[in-house]
């Protein structure tokens, strides 16, 4: 029971910590309602399933270690969170709380794009599950308690962080603060997009 409860604190702190899932969620909530980043959050979620299972199954291994791969994921990825940066930057600005600024495509595969296309994730999973697994007991039924706590903890916090958001919709009612909040995760999705270029 400690494990599992050292499990849910290290998990959730770990999902609060920014990054291009988290900011695309957020800007949903805000840009697009509360509906929209739900579907942004189970894309992620759904994303963040398929990595588990390849890294825990050994898949992910090899394709971390794999410069050519670990690579070409890694541009797609870069190319897809700058192309997502120029579109938010370039959707219109609206004022009214009910009425989203903008529907630059499908939320859904959004999240699941943003997040599938990171092989940081399987690196972080490959290291990360292991710091809670008894050795002396068998892998496979512990992971299978992990994995989908993982994953739901994951969902839970994603929508905690989208509920915030969504909050400040109030907040940004004049086009100075839509406008402002437009910029700044546009500016922060192809900041995120950049910085993966160098890692």
């Amino acid at each position: 029971m400690d494990t599992l409860l050292s499990f849910i604190l290290a998990t959730t702190i770990v999902s609060f910590m920014p990054g291009p899932s988290m900011a695309l969620i957020m800007m949903h909530a805000v840009d697009r309602g509360f509906a929209t980043s739900v579907q942004t959050s189970l894309g992620a979620v759904l994303a963040d399933a398929i990595l588990l299972v390849l890294a825990l199954s050994g898949v992910g291994a090899i394709l971390y270690s794999s410069a050519l791969a670990f690579t070409a994921l890694k541009w797609v990825g870069v190319v897809y969170l700058i192309w997502l940066g120029i579109a938010q930057l370039r959707s219109p600005v609206s004022t009214s709380a009910d009425q989203p600024a903008s529907k630059p495509g499908n939320a859904f595969l959004q999240g699941l794009g943003v997040t599938l296309f990171n092989p940081k994730i399987i690196g972080f999973l490959i290291m990360y599950f292991p710091q809670f697994l008894d050795a002396k007991r068998p892998a496979l039924p512990q992971l299978l308690v992990l994995g989908p706590l993982f994953l739901l903890v994951v969902f839970v916090v994603f929508l905690i962080c989208a509920l915030l958001a969504h909050a400040m919709r109030r907040l940004l009612l004049t086009e100075r603060g839509r406008l402002w909040f437009r910029n700044t995760t546009g500016g922060a999705l192809i900041g995120c997009g950049l910085l993966s270029m160098r890692l």
